[in-house]
């Protein structure tokens, strides 16, 4: 027993080598398996605050994503998510006033290191917290058309409170709607945001308004002696033979008009416009009409002139025509048979152009290209000269094929 010891004490300098070349060579083989890499996570972290004393709010860089550099092997990092990673900062035990605060990053997959945070303080408020009530206004944006006038808005919600750090509340002398009149013809019903502001008019940040939302009325009336009228284009004649009227668009579609009530009140609601002829059209057409106007009665435009459009076009129809089947791409020296030799073909589109197409604008292809000798079944190909046709059907969708090899001459004939 003793020499054993004496043994061991003697070589134990030796072992100790042994053991720790044994863990180089093993360390060694691990990182060439699953490398070690370090660098920084491809998105940005958000960082989040433990809850603030009791009493008090926080704001300031509230909203403070960071850069996060990581140590780990390649094996964490291809599982490694954003969730994975957490970036916080501690506001417990903190007394009011501005910090500088460390950010604190946690890594839920192991093993991992973090190397580096960017930007490694996050700046915060800490300030009590404060609620007021303050009144409510609801301020109209914009203009209405000529002859029409926005009454004052009104709403059923007369203070608002409003919370938040006491500094920042005590800036606040209304919260504010914001509601918009331009170009109102009619009445405005709505809910709409409620905002603080300051006695600049400036809003308030960090700030919550209860409510967040109130109804508003705002009453939109016409004055005495205008009126607005609808805007109708009148035809006359009729389209090619072929062709339809598939839209009339007129813009503008409404014109406000003014005069002395008694005459306004007589316009039966609507404005035409010079005639425009449609003999023969074939296209679209966009044309500056005048409006006929009563007398005493003005427009309120630079001129007196819409803009008429007209859609025109083709009637759709089908036509059939039966047609042979060609072959194309047969390899030279074998034969073909096809079955059937004709098929019927469905064609859709316009009238004018299907009354214009011939059979031998037609064809019926079918591509052998490549094909060794046996039996098939294939689609035939449509090819029709005219553009804006589309085929509908094909009686029937495939036809068989067989191909066969050369006759081989018999010796002696």
């Amino acid at each position: 027993m003793k020499e054993a010891i004496r043994w061991l004490w003697s070589n134990l300098g030796l072992l100790i080598l042994s053991l720790a070349l044994s863990l180089l060579i093993w360390a060694t083989a691990v990182e060439q398996e699953n490398p070690t890499v370090e660098q920084a996570f491809p998105a940005p972290i958000p960082v989040s605050m433990t809850y603030p004393p009791e009493g008090m709010i926080a704001y300031g860089q509230t909203d403070a994503r960071v850069s996060v550099v990581l140590r780990a092997p390649q094996s964490v990092w291809s599982s490694l998510r954003a969730e994975d990673i957490r970036a916080v900062v501690d506001l417990n035990g903190l007394k009011p006033g501005t910090h500088y605060l460390p950010i604190q990053v946690q890594v839920n997959l192991k093993p991992s290191q973090v190397r580096r945070v960017e930007p490694a303080t996050l700046l915060v408020h800490l300030e009590l917290v404060e609620q007021a009530e303050v009144p409510v206004r609801v301020r109209l944006e914009g203009n209405t058309p000529i002859g029409y006038v926005a009454r004052p808005p009104e709403t059923e919600a007369l203070t608002a409170t409003v919370r938040g750090p006491a500094s920042l509340v005590a800036q606040v002398v209304e919260v504010r709607a914001v509601v918009s009149v331009e170009g109102r013809r009619a009445d405005i019903d709505g809910e709409f945001d409620l905002r603080p502001y300051d006695a600049q008019g400036k809003e308030v940040p960090y700030i919550t308004v209860t409510p967040s939302r109130i109804a508003v009325h705002v009453a939109v009336e016409q004055l005495s002696g205008f009126r607005d009228l609808a805007v109708t284009a009148r035809l006359q004649g009729q389209v090619a033979p072929g062709y339809r009227i598939s839209g009339i668009t007129v813009d503008p579609p409404v014109v406000t008009v003014y005069g002395a009530p008694e005459i306004i009140a007589q316009i039966p609601g609507y404005l035409e416009t010079e005639l425009l002829n449609l003999d023969n059209t074939k296209e679209n057409l966009e044309v500056r009409l005048p409006l006929k106007t009563p007398e005493g009665v003005s427009l309120l435009m630079p001129e007196p002139v819409v803009v008429v459009r007209v859609n025109v076009v083709p009637i759709e129809g089908s036509a059939t025509f039966r047609r042979p089947v060609e072959i194309q791409g047969l390899t030279p020296g074998l034969t073909a048979t096809i079955a059937p030799q004709e098929v019927e073909v469905i064609l859709n589109g316009p009238l004018p152009v299907l009354e214009e197409l011939r059979p031998e604008d037609v064809r019926v292809l079918v591509d052998l290209f490549g094909l060794a000798p046996g039996q098939y079944s294939l689609e035939p190909q449509i090819v029709v000269t005219p553009q804006g046709l589309t085929v509908a059907a094909v009686l029937p969708a495939t036809v068989q094929v067989e191909i066969s090899p050369p006759v081989t001459p018999t010796p002696g004939r």
